[in-house]
């Protein structure tokens, strides 16, 4: 792609702009939403920032969104061999991908080839995003209680939601501010195990996971001794829900793993 203003250029270019705008965008929006890590958010912003310079300068802008769309890539990889599971959203990101090395590509054969500042300008910038992302960001500590627990059905605030085949749950609670901080968990190990014991309170630990100091979510770590999850690493199936249940006497609390 050259920067000769004849109109098949310029043609060339404002669609090859619009196309790395736009799937930058869509990229952007999607790992917003579901990103496993930040580091792939600056990713994202970069290719989309990108597709504003190609509109002035292709050749600049090619070279500096090729580690943005290769980050995406390396996403796109680990999502590859559970393709056939993955959702639409995941498709099309693995089309943006594609898409958009083809573009990468074409520009560096019409043009002079890779130039090494604009290259060397977004490294820096996602090497960054990377430190911060290793430093700050998915933070995990394993938190500790007490818990009662019941297995047939019921708990104190009344019958618990069970599964297609009217299965149980597994549930523990503890009293938060007059109501009750609960998970349940569908695992029939688990449930042979603590009715054997018959004890009637176990340790539960959890993974709670945090950014740049802040809680943004949580997994059963394990309940009596029954590991569920190392970190986001799941180690043994079973679904799971939870939430806080209000009683007359309470008031809607945060439940803090």
């Amino acid at each position: 792609m050259e920067d000769v203003p004849n109109v098949r250029s310029i043609w060339t270019r404002i669609f090859a702009a619009l196309l790395i705008f736009f799937s930058g965008a869509f990229v952007t929006l999607v790992l917003l939403l579901s990103a496993p890590s930040f580091w792939y958010i600056p990713c994202a912003l970069l290719w989309t920032i990108s597709g504003i310079v190609w509109f002035f300068r292709p050749s600049f802008a090619a070279s500096f969104s090729v580690f943005p769309v290769l980050g995406v890539a390396v996403l796109v990889v680990r999502i590859l061999p559970h393709f056939r599971e993955a959702d639409f959203t995941y498709r099309v990101l693995l089309l943006c991908v594609v898409l958009a090395l083809a573009s990468i590509v074409g520009s560096f054969k019409w043009a002079r080839g890779p130039e090494l500042i604009p290259m060397a300008i977004s490294f820096g910038l996602l090497l960054i995003a990377f430190s911060v992302d290793r430093i700050w960001t998915n933070k995990v500590q394993v938190h500790e209680y007490s818990m009662n627990w019941s297995a047939n059905g019921t708990a104190p605030w009344g019958q618990v939601e069970t599964d297609e085949k009217g299965e149980s749950p597994v549930v523990v609670y503890r009293r938060v501010d007059g109501g009750f901080c609960y998970d349940a968990i569908f695992s029939p190990e688990l449930k042979e195990k603590l009715m054997r014991s018959n004890e009637p309170a176990v340790v539960v630990e959890y993974d709670v996971f945090s950014d740049f100091g802040h809680e943004r979510g949580y997994n059963i770590h394990s309940i009596d001794g029954v590991v569920f999850n190392e970190g986001d690493r799941n180690l043994r199936s079973g679904e799971m829900y939870g939430g806080y249940i209000e009683t007359d006497a309470s008031r809607a609390v945060d439940c803090r793993r």
